[in-house]
């Protein structure tokens, strides 16, 4: 009997064992909502959103889109992030995407003296202050474009012009 008794000892249901809970609850139910939002995946969405914009404002190019004239001969200076003045084929001029009129219309070039120096004045690259990106248009006529060049240099005393090319394909294929 002492045998049995010995035995027995703490083996029974409740005796001689601690059961600890983590928690106050029992068993969770099967029908239980966990109304909770998990947010490791709301996180990871939001950074690939993120990538993405960032990688779609470096596609896009700065000022109007015009088509650029080939060059093979050309500048690997690094984008001193300065305004952009662009001109299209038919001669309007843009500053950054902003069309302002005709380049022989005067009003059209003090709108854009007043934009440059407001870009100036608020600069995203110090080294861009005096300075302006030109983008004209390949097919647009240099009787359009010289008023523009003339208007920065003796009216605005800009510093540099930075011409803009496309980069042309060599006919030798290297």
């Amino acid at each position: 009997m002492a045998a049995v008794a010995a035995r027995g000892k703490g083996k029974g249901k409740g005796k001689g064992k601690r059961h600890w809970r983590l928690s106050g609850h029992s068993k969770l139910h099967i029908d239980h909502v966990r109304n909770d939002i998990n947010v490791t995946p709301l996180v990871d969405v939001m950074l690939v959103l993120l990538i993405i914009f960032m990688l779609m404002v470096l596609l896009t190019g700065r000022g109007q889109d015009v088509n650029l004239p080939a060059a093979k001969n050309y500048s690997a200076e690094e984008d001193k992030l300065q305004p952009v003045v662009s001109i299209d084929n038919k001669g309007i001029l843009y500053v950054e995407k902003t069309p302002l009129g005709n380049t022989k219309d005067e009003a059209a070039l003090k709108e854009m003296e007043l934009q440059i120096q407001a870009a100036w004045a608020a600069p995203k690259n110090p080294e861009g202050v005096g300075r302006v990106y030109l983008k004209a248009d390949g097919d647009v006529a240099y009787e359009l474009v010289y008023p523009v060049l003339t208007y920065l240099n003796q009216h605005m005393g800009v510093q540099a012009i930075d011409l803009a090319v496309a980069k042309a394909a060599d006919a030798g294929g290297k």
